[in-house]
């Protein structure tokens, strides 16, 4: 008798629970939902969307400010980004922002991140306009949620910037650099880290612009900025370095300029040796830098160095090719790729005296005729014992 109450009380407890279950309208959500994101972590985009789509269909049954609404729409929106379909995720995504502006009010902080998305996908497709556009609403949501002397808000001008570099209007861009490096300044201080993406993008700017004298300032102050983070050498001083001894080329500070067109040099060859092909375009830029000044000799010799490289770099890999050659069994055409390499290299050259030497030994060894087998010795009949 008391088995049978207990095994009745079970069986309520499991209908109780299998009745729940059904009334409960995310019951056939989430596994979709599951099925979504693990389609979305293995790159099958369309079967995330295919997947999202059907827990967005059974969401009407959600109330109206169900948070899972808003996470179905983030999930459709940034789905549609990945398969590069910007004008369907900037759909999905305001819908999302609606919902948000309707549950929780249009002060929302998150809001605002929303419509940095946006923004993006209306770069993603050229939508400038429309992308200014949303950028000044979520300037105006940081102003009243975070204050006009925050780094949000600071942020804001540094975007705008970008866009209106995006469209080659210098001229906005250089100004929106420069209110972003001003609030950034007063927040947090002249050697703060965060001024580099900016000095970074205006130094670019006064370049562009031909606004040399400009531009070394940005430069300069950036250098000062990365030294105190990384010390003299490192390799993320290259592009300020790059830039400042372009500035100085610019405005023919020539005496100037040498020094740092040298402390390039050195630190692209610190950063990946010295016979890398970013060292040969370092070398080139010098050469132009000397042939402006007709230092014709100085130039030359930047010139081979530049040449003796490139000519390293692409004989290494031709000689790569005749390894696997070789080892395919394909000794002819081993051949063939060692003589291209040396070819390659061209007229004798110390910067690449060793790898002709090598080049040449292992044709040398190719060339010869492989050694004949040792003959076998002859077989004498055994001597057979007088009896």
């Amino acid at each position: 008798m008391v088995c049978r109450l207990v095994r009745t009380a079970v069986l309520a407890a499991l209908w109780t629970l299998c009745a729940a279950a059904q009334e409960d309208p995310m019951a056939p959500i989430a596994p979709l939902l599951g099925a979504g994101d693990a389609a979305y972590l293995k790159g099958d985009y369309d079967a995330a969307r295919d997947a999202f789509a059907k827990a967005w269909d059974a969401a009407g049954q959600l109330p109206a400010d169900a948070p899972a609404r808003y996470d179905i729409l983030k999930r459709l929106s940034s789905v549609r980004a990945a398969a590069g379909d910007f004008a369907g995720a900037d759909e999905w995504l305001g819908q999302a922002i609606a919902w948000r502006e309707a549950a929780r009010g249009k002060e929302d902080p998150k809001i605002a991140d929303d419509l940095l998305l946006s923004a993006g996908f209306q770069r993603s497709l050229k939508n400038y306009d429309r992308a200014l556009e949303i950028l000044r609403r979520v300037q105006g949501l940081h102003a009243a949620i975070y204050g006009p002397a925050s780094p949000l808000y600071a942020d804001d001008f540094t975007r705008m910037a970008r866009v209106y570099a995006e469209q080659k209007q210098n001229v906005p861009a250089i100004a929106m650099h420069q209110i972003a490096l001003g609030l950034r300044t007063r927040i947090a201080g002249p050697l703060d880290p965060t001024l580099v993406p900016d000095l970074d993008r205006l130094g670019e700017l006064y370049t562009a612009e031909r606004q040399y004298e400009k531009a070394e300032d940005a430069y300069r102050h950036d250098l000062v900025i990365r030294e105190t983070i990384y010390g003299k050498v490192h390799a993320d001083l290259i592009s300020t370095v790059d830039g400042l001894a372009y500035a100085l080329f610019g405005q023919k500070k020539y005496e100037a300029a040498e020094p740092v067109y040298r402390r390039l040099l050195g630190l692209w060859e610190g950063s990946v040796g010295k016979d890398h092909p970013m060292v040969a375009v370092t070398l080139d830029k010098i050469a132009v830098f000397y042939a402006e000044q007709k230092k014709y000799p100085e130039a030359r010799d930047m010139l081979e160095r530049s040449s003796a490289i490139r000519a390293r770099f692409l004989a290494m890999g031709i000689s790569q090719q005749a390894t696997e050659a070789f080892g395919e069994g394909r000794a002819e055409d081993a051949r063939a790729f060692y003589r291209r390499a040396l070819a390659v290299l061209g007229e004798p050259n110390p910067a690449n005296a060793d790898l002709r030497a090598q080049f040449e030994e292992i044709l040398k060894a190719l060339d010869e005729p492989a050694p004949k087998p040792a003959a076998a010795p002859k077989r004498t009949a055994p001597a057979t014992k007088k009896p």
